[in-house]
């Protein structure tokens, strides 16, 4: 079975991220379905971004959850990306969804970017506009933080949800290639023995620079975030106990006291747990690898048989696993 190509934040590769016209250019690409992730405003508004800071994205500085949805249509969300794209808005969840349905896109993973101020009343108003949505099981709601999906579950018991693992310490470390290119090493032992919790990665400095400095402060910034709304108020070794836990995601998801329809992890997990998608199967449940980018990396995982692939280049993962299906 092809598994299906899920345009992470529309197609990021070419358009920018988690807008419009990512989702459009998405499908005009041939993906099968896009990756949105969903965040709530100040003045408690749903929108559609990633980071919680817009940084990167436009030309001042701020957090979503401390400006209002006015404040953010106002800003230029796409001329980061190319000149092209100027003025492009950000986009409400409602607006993304509706456009989804336009398109009749065949999956829709919508990721809950837990909050860390809004608690509950994000998810009551998340699982309230997926339902208006109308867009039934095409529509697989996410999240890191497994409370949040159970109390979707319990508000809509017909919601397909995701469960979003961590699993293997290569979720919580940049990809290989950045940390190459910000000419640091990753600190990771690629002799680690499986069963012992792995270390965080620790950066070298001999070729810090400025520029270099900047990138490592945000992205450690946008995992502690990350983390921190994943857990909350959860101790640091509360945390990494939790952790453990999940690098073994078909024990885990039977731990949880709700059904879910999907599980979704960064795909080099598959590198240590080769069974982890058929022991999911045969509990019924869906797997969805991400981010996956590379030939390479989809060979590797092709004969695992993953129900979604999760990717940046779903164009070229397209043309791959065509190859892959033909023998070519």
């Amino acid at each position: 079975m092809t598994p299906e190509i899920i345009a992470h934040r529309g197609a990021s590769y070419l358009a920018p991220e988690n807008t419009l016209s990512a989702f459009r250019k998405a499908m005009e690409i041939g993906a099968d379905g896009v990756e949105m992730d969903v965040q709530q405003t100040s003045d408690k508004k749903l929108v559609i971004h990633h980071d919680y800071i817009i940084d990167l994205h436009t030309d001042i500085s701020g957090k979503i959850y401390d400006m209002t949805e006015g404040e953010l249509k106002e800003l230029d969300f796409g001329s980061w990306k190319d000149i092209a794209y100027k003025d492009e808005k950000i986009a409400t969840l409602e607006e993304a969804l509706a456009l989804c349905k336009e398109l009749d896109v065949a999956r829709v993973q919508l990721e809950m970017k837990a909050p860390l101020l809004y608690g509950d009343a994000f998810v009551e108003q998340v699982v309230e506009q997926v339902r208006a949505a109308g867009l039934g099981e095409k529509l697989v709601l996410t999240s890191f933080n497994h409370d949040h999906l159970k109390l979707a579950k319990q508000q809509m018991p017909e919601l397909q949800v995701g469960a979003l693992l961590f699993g293997a310490v290569e979720t919580l470390a940049l990809p290989k290639g950045t940390w190459e290119t910000l000419g640091l090493q990753n600190g990771l032992d690629e002799d680690e023995d499986e069963d012992d919790f792995p270390q965080l990665p620790v950066p070298t400095v001999e070729n810090m620079d400025e520029e270099n400095c900047r990138e490592l402060t945000r992205w450690v910034n946008d995992k502690y975030s990350m983390l921190q709304a994943a857990f909350p108020n959860e101790s640091l070794s509360g945390i990494l106990s939790k952790l453990n836990r999940q690098r073994d995601p078909a024990q885990y998801i039977q731990t949880l006291d709700f059904p879910v329809e999907w599980v979704s992890c960064e795909y080099h997990t598959a590198y240590k747990k080769v069974s982890m998608v058929q022991k999911l199967h045969d509990l019924g449940v869906k797997t969805a690898f991400w981010t996956v980018d590379t030939e390479a990396a989809l060979k590797d995982l092709w004969p695992l048989q993953p129900d979604a692939i999760v990717t940046n280049r779903p164009d070229r993962v397209r043309e791959w696993a065509g190859e892959l299906e033909t023998g070519e």
